[in-house]
């Protein structure tokens, strides 16, 4: 397959019995399929087209899905597309992605027509999900020493890569000219790059590795390097996890959770002051996303956390639902059951967690799943 093929997909739906939601199932069973990252951007604005990754051919490759013909269309072809942190840009116009940790590349989505936006330095490895401001003039990012790298294909190798203290730079890209600016540099494991929404002078990242052993995991500094800080300040045996920015800017948001309990709670902390709150004491969700004001939350229930490297007090029931938060009413309810394995598929970490989050207009929410055996893209309606 190339670019611009377009495979017929025929949706499956159901009603969840215990819920009512219409559950649809995009993507095929024989196939490998998974969403983006659940702060990328993936559906276009009138929500009507949805940014998935599938390997119809081969290769998993980026397609553009439509949700009224039920059709994809093939954006990017061959070996090495990062399939978790690509994004559509603001303007509904591109796919913004980083291939084989090297490029940057914007895919046209009328024409599937490619343009090189930045190429990593000789030396430098593009690591994890690049993200940019709110108007795509930009992207932020983390690079990593080639000498220092290795592909994180376990849980085990995740642990290990924490304690080499990888030499590491979070870095702005301007995507009209491809300048690369570092902002700061440190031997220490660095991801989870964020512009603040509607504030590019504020940059959060977050100090990686397992849970239990990273004692500040969110940070914030201005733009230009200045003004480092910590967002949060753990307690003794707290873990913390899953950062996001409200996509209106106004605070960024988390889930923290402890030893001998199978609850977690979600924080919130103010982006400008720092001052923090509990939201809501929650289920064990694993990964959180708001809706674009943070008055509602979705999160997909988990079980033993396996990014920790002491379990003693972490063993947990699986919990297999997704839950809708609703922070106007303190509420918590279930939508339905993704029911995902959570497993490593060929080395890759993530293809199997359900990054929930909302479609543009708050009425349903879109995850990944292996229920039916292999990863798949379903969409859940509230």
């Amino acid at each position: 397959m190339s670019l611009g093929t377009t495979t017929s997909l025929a949706f499956k739906r159901i009603t969840d019995e215990k819920t009512g939601s219409i559950v649809t199932q995009l993507t095929p069973d024989s196939n490998v399929c998974n969403r983006n990252y659940f702060y990328q951007k993936c559906f276009t604005e009138d929500g009507n087209k949805l940014l998935i990754s599938a390997n119809f051919d081969t290769e998993r490759n980026y397609h553009l899905l439509d949700l009224q013909d039920e059709t994809a269309i093939q954006l990017t072809e061959g070996k090495g597309d990062n399939v978790f942190g690509g994004f559509l840009t603001t303007q509904d116009d591109a796919l913004i992605f980083v291939k084989n940790n090297k490029q940057l590349i914007r895919v046209d989505l009328k024409n599937q027509e490619h343009s090189v936006l930045y190429e990593v330095a000789k030396g430098w490895v593009g690591y994890g999900t690049w993200v940019p401001n709110s108007a795509c003039t930009k992207v932020v990012a983390i690079e990593i020493k080639d000498t220092d790298y290795m592909e994180l294909d376990s849980w085990q190798k995740f642990a290990q890569f924490y304690h080499q203290k990888p030499r590491c730079r979070l870095i702005s890209i301007d995507l009209k000219t491809g300048q690369r600016t570092t902002i700061f540099e440190e031997n220490i494991w660095l991801g989870h790059p964020l512009y603040r929404p509607n504030d590019d002078n504020t940059i959060a990242f977050c100090h990686e590795g397992p849970h239990d052993l990273v004692e500040t995991r969110m940070w914030m500094i201005d733009e230009n390097g200045d003004n480092i800080r910590k967002v949060y300040e753990q307690s003794e045996e707290e873990s913390c996890t899953h950062e996001f920015f409200v996509p209106d800017g106004s605070k960024m948001m988390f889930v923290s959770y402890r030893p001998n309990t199978d609850k977690r709670q979600l924080y919130s902390v103010d982006a400008t002051s720092l001052a923090f709150k509990v939201e809501a004491e929650m289920p064990a969700c694993s990964h959180l996303m708001s809706n674009y004001d943070g008055t509602l939350v979705v999160g997909d229930g988990s079980g033993t956390p396996v990014d920790v490297a002491d379990n003693t007090g972490h063993d947990i029931e699986n919990d297999p639902n997704l839950y809708l938060i609703n922070l106007s009413d303190a509420s918590i309810h279930p939508i339905t059951e993704h029911n995902t394995s959570w497993k490593v598929l060929n080395g890759d970490r993530q293809i199997n967690h359900p990054h929930p989050s909302f479609t543009p207009d708050d009425k349903s929410v879109l995850y990944s799943s292996d229920v039916n055996g292999t990863p798949a893209i379903y969409l859940a309606t509230l």
